[in-house]
């Protein structure tokens, strides 16, 4: 009886190591340096994806959906994407298959203060955007060559920027302010562990 006992709380406890040695934070640049833990918002401190993940890995198609409340969104694979370099991008293009419907994320897992500065300067019109998972943002005009002018909303959560694009007129009975903070909060719960 006790050898089952021991074999049993054996097992038990080799599958419990992994779950234990995924929580702690790492300084691989991703996050904001403060460790692993949890924030007020129950969201870990640091992106809890494993280094070099993609942005399918972060945001699904699905998840797209959700926020805009279409289905048949579907991923278009983003030529600078860079997630090794810890610059994963990725594009999301509506049911219609038109890039004037693509919603883009870029994420830059280092550097974020650095990065937060450097783009900003491309948003015109910026109006800073208060809320409870980025420590800075703001929403503006940038200009793209794909559709010219798209809306976009460049966020800071810690040592992490990340920038959401869309062209407004694709997204028109949308209020700009309203689908760039539900995107913006969406892809960071996903990054941070909702």
């Amino acid at each position: 009886m006790k050898v089952r006992m021991v074999a049993l709380l054996s097992a038990v406890s080799l599958m419990l190591v992994p779950l234990t040695a995924c929580g702690g934070g790492s300084d691989d640049g991703s996050g904001d340096g403060s460790g692993g833990g949890a924030s007020e918002s129950g969201l870990s401190d640091t992106i809890v994806l494993p280094d070099g993940w993609e942005m399918l890995d972060a945001v699904s198609v699905a998840d797209v959906e959700a926020v805009v409340g279409v289905s048949g969104y579907a991923p278009w694979s983003e030529t600078l994407s860079d997630a090794a370099a810890g610059k994963p991008q990725g594009g999301y293009v509506g049911p219609d298959g038109l890039v004037a419907s693509k919603i883009n994320i870029l994420v830059y897992t280092k550097d974020g203060q650095a990065e937060y500065d450097r783009v900003a300067d491309y948003v015109n019109n910026p109006t800073p955007l208060s809320g409870e998972l980025w420590d800075q943002a703001i929403i503006g005009v940038m200009s793209d060559t794909a559709t010219e002018d798209v809306a976009a909303v460049l966020a800071r959560r810690g040592d992490v920027c990340l920038r959401v694009q869309w062209d407004p007129e694709a997204y028109a009975n949308w209020d700009d302010t309203e689908l760039g903070v539900k995107l913006t909060n969406m892809v960071i719960e996903n990054l941070y562990g909702k």
